[in-house]
């Protein structure tokens, strides 16, 4: 009987334990299912947008925010099966091409607010981005981008978040704009420019052939009308960050301010220290590539088509030509002596850098490097006086596959020239000498060669004996 009672007091103890552990557990999750819900409010998204329809906004959710969540989430919906890159790119530029102007909020309570986005993001103006509230409807206005907008351009900043380009904005006009509207929607008055003190506008007649010009004070802030074209009226400064580059065998190498084009290679060089003396100057260049060509309509593609309109060449040399324009679209060197440096009168002191220009001053080189058909190619040490067959026999003397011609190219310029027996060369440091090799010729090579010319031999027959017959 005892153990009876032990055994139900027991299962009672038990049961109150995993009763107590259990009812924290079940309030708990009551909670977390119900408190979102209680944080939960409904806004629905009309007009011109990526998606409409009612959505879940959180309480305290301002209206770019809940706009960008949306936004986010049907853009990558939508792209999701977009495989190809390119076509990704054109869909993500027509989803964000959205109005962010002129937006209207209408309010359970008949209240209407009309807010700006472009304004809120550029100035932080609160007051053009409010809280969202439970049923609140957002309207996006539809927008005719080719009419309905205001241009300009000018002296100023270029704020690349409107719609347009890093040269000009082009931005949706709204009833009620003023100069002061379109100049912070570029991002504001370029500080770089002197004297900016007005604006020019442009204004189209219906019929888009008249014009209508006039100058304007900023500080009138006059009203603006749909279609105006504006330019910030400003005096252009050429206050760039203007620089060469000098490395190698310098005391100071690395950038150099320079002007615009006043600063002369001379002073450059003064200014990067001067040359060390290992330097060897018979080797240094000023290289002057594609990078000086700042217009977006010079190209090297073009200017191949530029060369090529009037020349009268054959195949062979426009091929040679196409190798010699690369070369100096993407390296163009100045021709300068750069021994002549410290002579005010010479015209190597004299040379204007540009910006972009790169200065290589090389260390000294005192070798002369032949390879090719020799026994032991490589670097030798120059001697000066010492002619081509100095240094091939120091290379170990010629193969017994070499042709018998023999090759001389310059370091600097990498100009080959073809050595006779009979003339005497001046070999310089840092030049290569080449000896080609003979091709093996297989007696495959040489029955190609007789089946070619028996071809050619049998079709000048068949021609001849056909013109001895039609003379019969």
């Amino acid at each position: 009987m005892q153990k009876k009672i032990i055994a139900k007091i027991t299962l009672f103890v038990v049961f109150l334990i995993f009763q107590n552990i259990l009812q924290p557990q079940n309030k708990s999750e009551f909670s977390f299912d119900t408190t979102p819900k209680q944080n939960m409010i409904s806004v629905t998204i009309g007009g011109d947008f990526i998606a409409t329809g009612t959505f879940p906004a959180v309480i305290g959710e301002r209206v770019d925010q809940f706009v960008t969540r949306i936004f986010n989430a049907a853009k990558s919906e939508r792209v999701g099966t977009t495989a190809n890159a390119d076509q990704r790119e054109v869909v993500f530029k027509q989803l964000g091409d959205f109005t962010k102007r002129d937006i209207r909020i209408k309010k359970v309570n008949g209240q209407t607010l009309t807010i700006d986005l472009e304004k809120y993001r550029l100035t932080g103006d609160y007051l053009q981005n409010p809280y969202l509230q439970n049923d609140d409807v957002i309207l996006f206005p539809f927008n005719d981008r080719e009419r309905n907008f205001v241009f300009i351009t000018g002296a100023i900043n270029r704020n690349a978040s409107s719609w347009g380009n890093n040269q000009t904005v082009k931005f949706q006009f709204v009833d009620g704009d003023r100069l002061e509207d379109a100049i912070l929607l570029a991002g504001g008055i370029d500080r770089g420019f002197d004297n900016v003190t007005s604006a020019e506008i442009s204004r189209l007649d219906a019929s888009g052939e008249k014009e209508d010009k006039f100058i304007v004070n900023i500080k009138d802030n006059p009203l603006l009308k749909r279609g105006d074209r504006i330019t910030i009226l400003g005096d252009e400064t050429f206050r760039r960050d203007y620089t060469v580059t000098v490395a190698g065998e310098v005391y100071r190498p690395g950038t150099i301010a320079i002007s615009k084009g006043s600063s002369t290679l001379k002073e450059v060089i003064e200014k990067a220290g001067g040359f060390l003396p290992s330097a060897d100057l018979s080797r240094a260049e000023l290289i002057r590539g594609a990078n000086v060509f700042k217009s977006t309509l010079f190209s090297e593609e073009l200017d191949q088509f530029l060369m090529n309109r009037m020349a009268e060449i054959t195949p062979e040399d426009s091929l040679s030509l196409i190798i010699d324009n690369k070369l100096r679209f993407i390296r163009g060197n100045g021709v300068i002596d750069f021994t002549k440096l410290s002579d005010t009168s010479s015209a190597a002191s004299k040379f204007s850098v540009r910006n972009g220009d790169y200065i290589h001053i090389p260390e000294k080189l005192n070798l002369v490097y032949v390879f090719g058909q020799v026994y032991d190619p490589g670097y030798i040490p120059f001697v000066n006086g010492k002619g081509v067959d100095y240094y091939i026999t120091k290379a170990g003397e010629k193969g017994q596959n070499a042709k018998d011609e023999i090759y001389l190219i310059k370091g600097k310029s990498r100009s080959w020239t073809k050595i006779d027996k009979d003339i005497s060369y001046t070999i310089e440091p840092g030049d290569f000498i080449w000896l080609p090799k003979e091709p093996v010729r297989t007696f495959s090579y040489y029955l190609d060669r007789v089946m070619a010319i028996s071809s050619i031999v049998t079709a000048l027959a068949t021609v001849l004996l056909l013109v001895i017959q039609f003379k019969k």
